[in-house]
C-alpha cells in the first residue's frame, strides 16, 4: 500500500481504496511513514480548516473542518499496539483516512470555507504549505 500511495503522490492511503476490505491505513505526512490496523481516535480536540484532496477523486479538492489534535492507535502488521498523537496536517491526514474504513469520504463533510479564508496551496504536492 505504501506503494501505491507514494506512487500517486498522497500522504495516506486506506485499504478500501484499493479494494482490500480491511481496517487498514498507511500514511506519511511528513513526520514518518505508519501504517495501522484496525485504528481508533482515542481523543479528538480543537479545531482546523484547511482544503482537502484525496486519490480517489483526483483533480478535486474541498474545504473540510477538522480537529486538529488527534490521539490514534492501532496495530502494526506485527500485531503490536501503537499509539500516535498527532497534530496539524498529521491529524488530518489520520482522520481522512478513518473515515475511509467507515465509508465516508472528504466530499461528504465538505463546506463552504468562512469568509476571509486563504491559504497557501502548493499544487505540485496537492497539499496546504
Amino acid at each position: 500500500m505504501f506503494e501505491t500511495m507514494e506512487a500517486a503522490n498522497g500522504a495516506g492511503l486506506a485499504a478500501p481504496q484499493v479494494g482490500i476490505l480491511r481496517r487498514v491505513v498507511v500514511i506519511d505526512a511528513g513526520d514518518g511513514k505508519i501504517e495501522l490496523v484496525n485504528p481508533r481516535i482515542v481523543l479528538q480536540e480543537g479545531a482546523q480548516g484547511c482544503y482537502e484532496a484525496c486519490l480517489s477523486f483526483p483533480g478535486q479538492r474541498g474545504y473540510v473542518e477538522r480537529a486538529d489534535h488527534v490521539v490514534v492507535e492501532g496495530y502494526d502488521r506485527n500485531g503490536q499496539l501503537h499509539t500516535y498523537d498527532t497534530k496539524d496536517f498529521f491529524a488530518r491526514a489520520v482522520q481522512h483516512e478513518l473515515d475511509h474504513l467507515d465509508g465516508i469520504v472528504y466530499l461528504t463533510r465538505k463546506t463552504e470555507p468562512p469568509e476571509g479564508f486563504e491559504e497557501s496551496y502548493n499544487e505540485e504536492e496537492d497539499q496546504p504549505e
